[in-house]
């Protein structure tokens, strides 16, 4: 007994000295054109911002980091520096971000985690066989290559030597390794069997002679995780497994939507379950604005085994809940004051009395501008009528005015023009994606939030000559 909690306490003297060592993380990088960059994961979910001063310089410094990840240090557009970061790091890093090409041959790791790290610098980080010119081979020739790939451990060994004895080296040296096995699952599911047009059962074969005697099996190992390789596979491993019809049997589960999740649930189970479903509960989550569609995703939540996780989620439901309410039929419309062409202002309340129907559009929305013809038959066929207004309101296109104004010349788009110059009444229909469009009726109460597109003439005008007729 007394062993026992002897050893109970090690461990927890253990857990706490993890959990209060801080990892930092400092530098210059000349040129850089951001004052703030991201620290994205590529495994695990920590993620933090780092300011950068004037002449580049930058000093974090962090507790949170409770386990070791993989993550980019990145500004999404200049920048992208691949680190491995654990618990105890102190890395400095040096480099001229200029371009991609000066900032890979400037990089530079110092300090606790810079011969770990050293890997990206030697390897650029390559975690995947180059599959682009591989596409079109036979199957021997290319899983030949692919196999060449997976047995080269040659960079893995000379960093991950008997002289690396720094922190968690031995983790991330298990990590790369994943990173061999599952990075020839990528190319092969995203880009040969796409390109040459094979079956499912075809795809089977050639992962079986990839060295996968039971893929599911491997694929629902949460020690797995640690790969970036395999956290991306897993996380698209449903899209491939919809995407070439492995289970013919739920084509009616298909057409009922939420698929992707569907086959998360059936795939994957524990962490696995809960890293890749929450990544597409949070996609979905940001971009559903109806109570229906929001409460299809509540059993995908509800499987999710991790407490903190499913809590967060839970409350991006909740929020997103809220606002559906505020959106659904009956309810007071959010409101505008827009400006139209001219600059003359426009305020929603100055159409009472009218049924209002408005197209949220943008210059650079290729479906949008595909919609353009119809809305010009709508407006044309109501055009002597009062009681209907048709308003188009430019939406995330401030910067494109000029263009924009000649589209609307162009296509002969005649009817009242707005532009939503901050956005506002976009987000506050939560329109993520564009065309949009809203029906109002002359109380200005919302018919419709998300309604009938010009390009279903038939059921538009039944819908108009009602409220019209009210």
């Amino acid at each position: 007994m007394k062993k026992t909690i002897n050893l109970m306490l090690l461990c927890l003297t253990v857990m706490a000295s993890k959990a209060q060592q801080k990892t930092r993380i400092t530098g210059k990088l000349i040129n850089c054109q951001d004052k703030v960059l991201e620290l994205v994961p590529s495994t695990g979910d920590f993620k933090d911002s780092i300011l950068v001063n004037a002449d580049g310089s930058f000093s974090y410094e962090t507790a949170k980091i409770t386990e070791p990840f993989r993550a980019n240090l990145t500004n999404r557009k200049q920048i992208q520096v691949q680190l491995f970061l654990a618990p105890g790091y102190n890395l400095q890093l040096n480099a001229d971000v200029k371009d991609y090409q000066t900032a890979k041959s400037t990089l530079a790791y110092t300090g606790i985690g810079a011969k770990t790290n050293s890997y990206w610098q030697e390897g650029n980080g390559k975690a995947k066989p180059d599959t682009i010119n591989w596409n079109k081979k036979d199957a021997e020739t290319y899983l030949a290559h692919q196999l060449s790939f997976v047995n080269d451990h040659t960079l893995i060994d000379k960093i991950f030597d008997a002289n690396n004895h720094e922190p968690y080296a031995d983790y991330f040296r298990q990590s790369l390794l994943l990173d061999k096995k599952f990075g020839p699952l990528i190319g092969l599911f995203s880009s040969y069997a796409y390109v040459n047009k094979l079956q499912w059962a075809q795809l089977q074969k050639m992962v079986k002679q990839l060295g996968f005697k039971a893929l599911e099996k491997e694929l629902n190992n949460e020690a797995n995780l640690s790969s970036s390789s395999f956290s991306y596979f897993v996380s698209e491993y449903p899209f491939y497994c919809s995407e070439y019809h492995a289970f013919p049997a739920d084509s009616t589960q298909k057409q009922k939507g939420n698929y992707t999740l569907y086959l998360t649930a059936k795939l994957f189970k524990g962490n696995v379950y809960d890293y890749v479903a929450s990544q597409t509960l949070q996609r979905n989550m940001s971009s559903v604005y109806k109570l229906d569609d929001i409460y299809k995703l509540s059993p995908y939540i509800e499987k999710i085994t991790d407490r903190s996780l499913k809590q967060k989620l839970k409350d991006m439901e909740a929020d997103r809940v809220k606002t559906a309410t505020g959106l659904q039929a009956g309810n007071v419309s959010p409101v505008f004051n827009l400006p139209d062409t001219s600059g003359t202002l426009h305020h929603l309340e100055s159409f009472r009395g009218k049924v209002v129907y408005i197209d949220l559009w943008a210059s650079w929305c290729g479906p949008c501008k595909q919609e353009t013809p119809f809305l010009k038959k709508i407006y044309d066929q109501y055009k002597g009528n009062d009681k209907l207004q048709v308003i188009s309101i430019a939406a995330f296109d401030a910067k494109n005015r000029k263009y924009r104004y000649d589209i609307i010349k162009k296509d002969g788009m005649d009817w009242l023009q707005l532009e939503d110059t901050n956005d506002a009444f976009a987000k506050s229909y939560q329109a993520n994606f564009i065309p949009r469009f809203i029906i109002i009726d002359k109380e200005g109460r919302i018919v419709d939030s998300d309604a009938v597109r010009p390009s279903e003439p038939e059921k538009l005008t039944a819908i108009l000559n009602h409220e019209i007729n009210k």
